[in-house]
C-alpha cells in the first residue's frame, strides 16, 4: 500500500477518533450539566422545603408578631455567659426564630450545672459551653449563623468582640462583677442595646421577678453592686435589669479549709468570684425566659411597659432621694446612699415619725447631722410639720429620741448587712 492510502486511512481513523472524542465529550458536558440542573433543582427543592419546615416551626411566633417576627429573624443577638441563664436565652432566642446568634464564654461544663443549664448533659461535662450549642442549633434550626467565642471578658479586650458589626442586642448573663462592668460600659458609652440579668442565685421566689431600669432596682445584691460601680464613673441609668425583689437569708457558701490559706490560688480568674452561691436550678431558667422574652418583643417593636411590684411608692422614694441631694450640695457633704437605702430606712421606721412615735402622712427624709455626710445612718423620717422644725434648728432631741433614733440605725445597719459583698 502506497504512502498516500496510509495518510488517507490514518486521516480517516483520527476523524472519526476525534468525532467519537467530540460526542462523548459533548455527552458528557450534557450530562455534568444534567447534573447540575439536578442538583440545583434539588437544593432549590430542599430549600423551599427548609422555608416551608421552617415557617411551621415558627407558625405560633408568626402569629403572635405578624409581620415584625421578620425583625426578629433578621436581628443579630450577642449572649455573654451560657452557663445557667445564658443557656436557656439562646435556646429560647433560636426557638424564636434569630438567625443570627454570638455566644462568648471560658468556662467549661460542670457536673454541677447540669442542675440549671438548658441543654448540657453528663456527656458534656468538661466540655467548652459555647462549643455543645453547635450540634443543638444545626439539629433545631440549621439557618441559623451561630458564632461561638471561648473567651473571658475584660476591660481590655471587650471591644473586639464587637469589631465585626453592631448587634442588634446584647444580653448579660455574667456572673462576674468585673466582666459585666466592661461590657455594661461599652454598650452604654457605644449606644448598643443592652438587657442585664442580676443575681438569680438564692432566690426561689418566681412572683418577684422584675424587669426595670439599673437605677430603679432594688433588694439585689448584684444589682446595687453594679449602681454603685457604674456610679463611680457617671452612668446610673439607660439599661433594664433582670432582678428579683425577693429578700433571702442564704448567703454565700463559706471557703473550704484548704482555700483558707490562700485563697486567690484556687480563682479560676483574677477577681472571680471563689464563695459558691446555692442555686435553685428553677431560677435561672425564669430569669433567662424573662431577659428573652424582653428582648424579642423590643426587637418586634412591643416591648412591654414594665412594672414594678413597689410602683406605686416609687415616685415617692426617686422625690426623696433628690431632696436629699438638694440637702447634701447646700451642706456641702457627700450622698453615699440610693432608693434601696431609702427603702431600707422606711422600713426598719416601719413609716413612723422619729419625733412622733407613729405613722405620718406626708412623711420625709431628713439628714440628722449637717455637718456629716448623707448616709443611712445620718438619715430620719420626720412628718412634714416636724422636719420643718427641723431645718429652723427648733427641735431638741432629748435622750428619749436619741435612744429611738439609735434603736432604729441599729435595725437598719442590721437589715444593710444582709446585703452579700460582690
Amino acid at each position: 500500500m502506497d504512502s498516500k492510502k496510509i495518510q488517507f486511512l490514518a486521516g480517516l481513523v483520527g476523524g472519526v477518533c476525534l468525532s467519537l472524542l467530540g460526542q462523548k465529550l459533548l455527552q458528557h458536558k450534557k450530562q455534568n450539566n444534567k447534573e447540575c440542573l439536578k442538583k440545583n433543582q434539588q437544593a432549590e427543592e430542599e430549600q423551599e422545603q427548609e422555608q416551608e419546615l421552617l415557617k411551621e416551626q415558627l407558625v405560633r411566633n408568626i402569629q403572635f408578631f405578624g409581620e415584625s417576627q421578620t425583625k426578629i429573624e433578621n436581628s443579630h443577638i450577642m449572649v455573654f455567659g451560657v452557663g445557667g441563664v445564658g443557656s436557656h436565652v439562646v435556646s429560647a432566642i433560636s426557638r424564636s426564630g434569630v438567625k443570627r446568634i454570638t455566644i462568648i464564654d471560658f468556662d467549661r461544663v460542670t457536673l454541677s450545672s447540669l442542675n440549671r443549664h438548658a441543654i448540657a448533659t453528663r456527656k458534656d461535662v468538661g466540655k467548652s459551653k459555647v462549643e455543645i450549642f453547635t450540634d443543638f442549633i444545626a439539629q433545631l434550626n440549621p439557618t441559623i449563623k451561630l458564632k461561638t467565642i471561648e473567651s473571658y471578658i475584660t476591660p481590655e479586650n471587650i471591644g473586639s468582640f464587637f469589631e465585626e458589626d453592631k448587634p442588634d442586642y446584647v444580653i448579660d448573663c455574667i456572673d462576674n462583677i468585673d466582666a459585666k462592668i466592661a461590657l455594661i460600659t461599652y454598650c452604654v458609652k457605644n449606644q448598643i442595646k443592652i438587657i442585664v440579668c442580676c443575681g438569680a442565685g438564692m432566690k426561689c421566689d418566681p412572683t418577684r421577678i422584675q424587669i426595670r431600669d439599673i437605677s430603679e432596682s432594688q433588694n439585689d445584691d448584684l444589682a446595687r453592686a453594679i449602681r454603685m460601680r457604674l456610679k463611680k464613673i457617671d452612668i446610673r441609668t439607660g439599661f433594664n435589669v433582670v432582678y428579683s425583689t425577693e429578700v433571702t437569708d442564704r448567703q454565700l457558701l463559706p471557703l473550704q479549709e484548704h482555700q483558707k490559706g490562700d485563697p486567690d490560688k484556687f480563682r479560676v480568674m483574677p477577681n472571680y468570684r471563689l464563695r459558691i452561691v446555692p442555686v435553685f436550678g428553677c431560677m435561672p431558667a425564669l430569669f433567662a425566659q424573662a431577659l428573652a422574652a424582653y428582648v424579642l418583643c423590643d426587637i418586634a417593636g412591643c416591648a412591654p411597659a414594665t412594672l414594678c411590684q413597689n410602683d406605686i411608692k416609687m415616685p415617692y422614694f426617686i422625690q426623696q432621694i433628690q431632696l436629699l441631694a438638694q440637702q447634701a450640695k447646700k451642706n456641702n457633704v457627700d450622698l453615699n446612699l440610693d432608693i434601696e437605702d431609702l427603702v431600707v430606712i422606711y422600713k426598719a421606721y416601719n413609716g413612723q415619725c422619729l419625733i412622733k412615735d407613729k405613722k405620718a402622712r406626708p412623711i420625709e427624709f431628713i439628714q440628722f447631722d449637717k455637718s456629716k455626710d448623707i448616709t443611712p445612718n445620718n438619715v430620719i423620717l420626720l412628718s412634714s410639720e416636724e422636719a420643718k422644725k427641723h431645718k429652723e434648728g427648733k427641735i431638741i432631741y432629748t435622750q428619749t429620741l436619741l435612744d429611738r433614733k439609735l434603736q432604729y440605725d441599729q435595725l437598719i445597719q442590721e437589715n444593710l448587712g444582709k446585703r452579700i459583698i460582690i
